[in-house]
Parts: structure tokens; sequence; C-alpha cells
């Protein structure tokens, strides 16, 4: 690249997963507590299910800036991707402590609990992320579910119908 020519912000969306990690991971090279290339970098690899890789570089963030609400929250969701929910959850936990109205940590938050069979605290994370964006289709598809393993087949229906008519698939 030319030195005159500006840098592509690895962000975008059009960049391929593979190209923003290879130069994130230059950003690294460069400087080690560069916290917002591990960040993304992070990111990257949970887009590419990369999930140990995504965990190593949210450590890393955490490790400089422990109260990184959106750290928490990510490495608690690549957590949930690999299956260990009870490690997920005290990172998703402190993602709602430092900020109780952060949707996606409870809708997360919910589903770790839902894959732990604790369903009353499921339907609680599940309706408190649809309180906060009553749009949230995920979150109604995703109580439905658990009020379907809860046995409240009406309430189910209801959220499924409810996920649908807001755009879910």
């Amino acid at each position: 690249m030319e030195p005159d020519q500006p840098r592509r912000d690895p962000s975008w969306p059009s960049a391929a997963p593979g190209d923003v990690i290879q130069e994130l991971s230059g950003a690294i090279a460069r400087d080690p507590a560069d916290v917002r290339a591990r960040f993304r970098r992070g990111n990257a690899y949970s887009n590419l299910g990369d999930y140990p890789r995504a965990i190593e570089d949210m450590d890393c963030v955490l490790e400089l800036q422990p109260d990184d609400r959106l750290a928490r929250n990510n490495r608690g969701m690549a957590y949930l991707c690999i299956g260990e929910f009870e490690t997920a959850l005290p990172d998703l936990c402190r993602a709602i402590e430092l900020d109780p109205e952060y949707r996606d940590a409870y809708h997360n938050r919910g589903l770790a609990y839902f894959e732990l069979g604790r369903l009353e605290e499921a339907v609680a994370d599940l309706t408190r992320a649809i309180e906060i964006d009553p749009g949230f289709w995920s979150a109604y598809r995703h109580r439905s579910m658990a009020y379907w393993a809860a046995g409240d087949r009406d309430a189910s229906f209801k959220d499924f119908v409810t996920s649908r008519e807001l755009g879910g698939g």
C-alpha cells in the first residue's frame, strides 16, 4: 500500500474476517497492548467460529480493561458457543452489573440459564431483554423455547408468533 493512500478500516463489514484478522494481528504485533485491535480480532475469530482464539483475545482485553462490558459479553458468548455454560455466567453477570440496560448480556445470560436447565432465570433474563428492546425478535424466539421447555405451550406459541412478526426467521 502506498504511504499516501488511506488505510482501510479493518472493521468494515465488507472486509473478509481472515483479512481483518491478518491486519489486526499486524497491529497487535506492533503494539501488544492495543486493546481495540485485540477486541476486534476476537470478534473476527468469533465470526469464523474460532471461539478458543476469540476467548484468548478477550482474555487479553479484560486483563487490561477488566470492566469492559462488551468484552465480558463477547467472551461469555464465546464460552456459550463451545458449550461452557457455567463458565459463561460470571462474564455475563459482570456485563449486566456494568450496564444494567445491556440487552444482549441479558439475552446471552438467558441462553446460558436455558442450557443449564434454569428455566425461570432464563425466562426472567429474556423478558428483561425484551423490556429493554421490545423489537428484539431473538429474545422472543429464545423465550419461546424456555416457555416450551417449562411446559407453558400458550406463552411459547405467543412468543414464537411475535418473533416471526418481528422478522425472526
